[in-house]
């Protein structure tokens, strides 16, 4: 029988051999040998690694170049230098000039947004917190905000990317509505939700007028000025007088007063007022500035031949209802200065609006960019499937989610579509036609069927939504249960 060895591993006798030997000799044995619980290195602290790279935004300026500022934000204090390389890169969808992406490129060159580059920026030993910084090329030219992509890697890091905004201060577009409650609890965007742009100092949060002129209030975010008078009423037909005299006169130092559109009218609507108090947003507890009833614009209803007896309406005292009335009949009248456009015939040529082919419409007067087909229709013609009809809020919100949804074909390429306001979704109104009251050629598949906006009635938020209706061209408040159609709308204020 073959006898078994009890004799211990060599490198154990050793290290009982030097038991009484001094504990780092030992130690150092046990280490060479590779047992006896370890010794080797003393494990170290892992080093910091990038927790955040925050969104960031700025407004643009007018000359020369801002800061706009993206926070770094480690785990921990770092331990040794932390370096976070960088990239700059556009949001415009590949191949198109995507309203409400910025360009980069050198400030030196017209129509750059930001100086883009490539960089790093180093956190040093003890700190938690860096900062990248990109200039912004301010210029005077009203565009609608924009957005860049910083895109950011760092060792121990997954890496990530951060959004950039521009906010535009440049007179143009379309203000606000004042509404902070939106249909199915969607949040405000633009200036009436940006802390940047929604100080309630000069105006109702997302409005802004000087009112230092006793006789004139210049709207800062569109660059109007409208008369400072309310108790003026005439019939359609003496408006022309009206607006003679007041030139010859040259009120305010101006004599290029004029009646204005509606969407000049809708843009000084508080939408977030309730009935019984002076809605017009340059109001600020003036009592000459209240607008109350009904207000002439300058558009006659369209109908066969130049006869229209009937012309549109602005009604203050109906949370801002666009409608219409008699020419006969002796409305109220505040006139307006700057940006009037001359009417034009329906689907006549124009420069506005640029269709990219593939299902998108950029406005150039707005800085918007819209769904070509109400929401159901399958194609970039709007000539397969057939618009949905929706009868709740929630239906609604599923849409927008989906259309936005990660590799959505609806989404077109984007992923930020939101329900349009009511000043936006009425900007597409063309008065001018009629059965559609909208550039068909621009936009086609529309129905009579009203389409609905993000923006609730504030007399009854729970069950009243403002839609517009392209049949005619009337803006009023219907009930949530619709049924309504679906136009989405991106970038903008």
């Amino acid at each position: 029988m073959k006898r078994i060895s009890n004799q211990k591993p060599n490198c154990q006798l050793r290290a009982r051999a030097y038991f009484w030997a001094s504990v780092s000799v030992m130690t150092a044995l046990m280490a060479a040998c590779g047992g006896g619980g370890g010794g080797g290195e003393a494990l170290q602290e892992p080093e910091a690694v990038v927790q955040s790279v925050a969104n960031a935004q700025v407004v643009e300026g007018n000359s020369g170049t801002v800061a706009l500022q993206f926070f770094v934000t480690l785990d921990k204090p770092a331990l040794k230098t932390v370096v976070v390389s960088f990239t700059t890169g556009s949001t415009a969808k590949p191949g198109f000039d995507s309203p409400g992406s910025a360009k980069g490129g050198a400030c030196s060159t017209p129509g750059v947004d930001y100086a883009s580059f490539a960089s790093q920026i180093s956190i040093s030993a003890g700190q938690r917190t860096g900062v990248v910084t990109l200039e912004v090329c301010g210029d005077t030219s009203f565009e609608p905000s924009e957005t860049l992509k910083l895109t950011w890697s760092s060792a121990g890091s997954l890496g990530g990317s951060a959004v950039g905004t521009i906010v535009n201060d440049d007179v143009g577009g379309l203000n606000g509505t004042g509404a902070r409650a939106l249909l199915g609890g969607l949040a405000p965007t633009g200036r009436d939700a940006n802390p940047l742009t929604n100080s309630s100092a000069d105006g109702p949060l997302g409005f802004s007028f000087d009112k230092s002129n006793a006789n004139c209030v210049v709207d800062k975010v569109t660059g109007l000025a409208w008369q400072r008078v309310n108790t003026v009423t005439k019939t359609f037909s003496d408006l022309a007088a009206y607006v003679s005299s007041v030139n010859a006169t040259r009120d305010c130092g101006f004599n290029d007063w004029a009646v204005p559109t509606v969407d000049q009218l809708l843009s000084l609507m508080d939408a977030s007022k309730t009935t019984g108090l002076p809605i017009n947003a340059d109001y600020l507890d003036v009592a000459s500035d209240a607008m109350r009833g009904k207000y002439w614009s300058s558009e006659s209803r369209a109908t066969a031949g130049a006869s229209a007896v009937d012309a549109w309406l602005v009604d203050t005292s109906n949370g801002a209802a666009v409608t219409f009335a008699a020419k006969t009949d002796s409305l109220n009248i505040r006139l307006v200065r700057g940006a009037s456009a001359s009417a034009q015939a329906c689907n006549s040529a124009s420069l506005r609006f640029e269709d990219f082919n593939d299902g998108t419409i950029a406005d150039r007067t707005t800085g918007l960019m819209w769904k070509k087909c109400p929401e159901g229709f399958t194609d970039a013609a709007c000539t397969q499937g057939s618009a949905s009809s929706f009868t709740a809020d929630n239906q609604i919100i599923d849409r927008v989610t989906s259309v936005n949804g990660v590799g959505s074909s609806a989404g077109l390429g984007y992923s930020d579509w939101r329900v349009p306001t009511r000043n936006e979704l009425a900007s597409l109104v063309d008065r001018s036609c009629s059965n559609p009251a909208i550039r068909s050629s621009t936009f086609p598949g529309v129905d009579s069927l009203s389409f609905v906006t993000a923006t609730l009635d504030a007399d009854a938020t729970s069950t009243r939504v403002w839609g517009v209706n392209f049949f005619d061209g009337d803006v009023g408040q219907r009930l949530l249960t619709g049924p309504f159609r679906l136009r989405l709308v991106r970038a903008g204020q």
